[in-house]
């Protein structure tokens, strides 16, 4: 594969994920479901719980592929040879924050029971 397709197929994969993001970002899940959206144990706690952390998680995941565009140029210039594997790494690497973040919010914002606090 060459240098420029490396470059173009990390590119679109990213392109891909912002807009899964806005996407769940513009149509959440409605109601809790074990099929799809933010499926955490206190996300699920309450309606308000599970709307809250399926908004904030996709704000979350649109912002890191934002920052996570800067990689396959970085990539580029550096190693593009590995342009792909980095992005995806490095992306999903970013993405797992997603969680840690998400459930910070949840644990300061609702109670044990999922009730706003």
């Amino acid at each position: 594969m060459t240098d420029t397709t490396e470059l173009f197929l990390a590119i679109a994969y990213l392109g891909v994920m912002i807009l899964l993001a806005w996407l769940f970002y513009k149509y959440p899940p409605k109601t809790i479901n074990s099929l799809y959206g933010y499926r955490t144990p206190n996300s699920m706690k309450s309606q308000a719980a599970w709307d809250f952390a399926n908004r904030y998680s996709s704000l979350m995941m649109i912002k890191i592929t934002m920052y996570s565009f800067a990689l396959p140029f970085l990539c580029y210039l550096f190693y593009p040879h590995l342009n792909i594997l980095i992005t995806l790494v490095g992306h999903s690497t970013l993405l797992i924050l997603i969680l840690f973040f998400t459930e910070r919010e949840l644990k300061s914002r609702f109670d044990k029971d999922g009730n706003p606090k």
